[in-house]
């Protein structure tokens, strides 16, 4: 039985679809739901480091924490429509990769369980974006169920 379940969330169809399992398995356990989004600070570097002044590198992670913040919310809502006790957790550093705030969140939060979506992705582009999901499997010390979505630009 899952007490503490983590979802960890982006603005895509597959997340959308880890939240719905999350939400199911939250609400049949009776466990507490947070919901996660990581906010990738590596773009605002990438940015700043190719010529973007310190101004719009500051204002595009303005904008990146407003969409994280906002896509949780309304994620929080559908759960505690759903009957969940749910609990917003935006999550940003300095320079970590998503990965890795997501598996200090595990940590620090006592969760038993993580869902997170698995976009597919093949070849060129997993190697370029990488895969938060493979790489929370293997840094994770609890259980992850893994929900597989097709990749969008399918």
């Amino acid at each position: 039985m899952y007490r503490h379940i983590i979802v960890a969330i982006d603005n895509s169809l597959t997340a959308r679809k880890a939240l719905d399992e999350a939400i199911t398995l939250a609400s049949a356990h009776g466990a507490r739901l947070d919901i996660v989004h990581a906010i990738d600070e590596q773009l605002v570097h990438v940015f700043h480091a190719g010529g973007v002044t310190t101004s719009k590198a500051n204002e595009l992670k303005h904008v990146l924490v407003t969409n994280g913040e906002e896509l949780v919310d309304h994620a929080v809502d559908r759960a505690r429509a759903g009957g969940v006790e749910a609990h917003p957790v935006v999550l940003h550093g300095h320079g970590e990769h998503a990965d890795d705030l997501i598996a200090q969140a595990i940590i620090d939060s006592g969760a038993d369980l993580l869902v997170i979506g698995s976009h597919g992705r093949r070849g060129v582009r997993r190697l370029l974006l990488g895969s938060i999901a493979e790489n929370l499997v293997r840094k994770a010390d609890i259980s992850v169920l893994i929900v597989r979505g097709l990749s969008e630009a399918s």
